[in-house]
């Protein structure tokens, strides 16, 4: 684990088996939209979410979670509980024997109430500066990966590198109102993007 600006969890031991991966915001694709998640017991995880990931797992595909931590910039909980939440999170689909490969989110925001977050960050999304930060660590092919996202801004995401969009019609649904974008498929939910994508890739 990084605890630095931009933290980052790597599941200990990881090395692509593929050449793509699978990008997935974490807040209304993982776990249920809720304004500003920063206590445990708010993090409900979607009960589809289990058997989505481990079908990624079972066809070792990479899973990436990404994530703007706008709590952090606003003040209202550390960088630790953030970390914290993810690792539950991690817990959960543990529990079940499933796995994630890579966590990283951005803390940062241009106006943060908390002035040690100020930055107009490449992280932060729509940026791409996630990504590419996994791009380089990893060598993975952004343009043959997926970006699942349940907001406009993780579709803009996807497409600043050339990769191929889910929009899934969990959590926002595209209907943010911030950003606007056009996804290249729109699925019910992430165990249905996961069937797509298996069905897509011939595996």
């Amino acid at each position: 684990m990084k605890n630095s600006s931009h933290p980052v969890d790597i599941r200990k031991g990881f090395k692509p088996q593929r050449d793509w991966g699978v990008f997935i915001d974490r807040d209304g694709v993982i776990n249920e939209e809720r304004h500003l998640v920063y206590k445990i017991k708010d993090f409900k995880i979607y009960p589809f979410v289990f058997k989505a990931i481990k079908i990624l797992n079972q066809y070792n595909i990479p899973i990436i979670i990404h994530h703007n931590a706008s709590v952090i910039a606003r003040g209202i909980c550390s960088v630790k509980k953030v970390i914290k939440i993810n690792e539950y999170l991690k817990s959960q689909l543990d529990k079940k024997g499933a796995f994630l490969d890579v966590i990283l989110f951005c803390p940062h925001h241009p106006t943060a109430y908390d002035k040690k977050m100020i930055l107009n960050c490449s992280w932060r999304k729509p940026k791409a500066g996630m990504l590419n930060y996994v791009k380089k660590l990893f060598g993975l092919n952004l343009k043959k990966s997926y970006v699942v996202g349940d907001a406009a801004r993780d579709i803009l995401m996807g497409q600043a590198v050339g990769a191929k969009t889910i929009l899934v019609k969990t959590g926002h649904a595209g209907k943010d109102e911030v950003y606007q974008a056009k996804p290249d498929f729109v699925l019910k939910d992430l165990k249905k993007a996961v069937d797509f994508i298996i069905k897509k890739e011939k595996l």
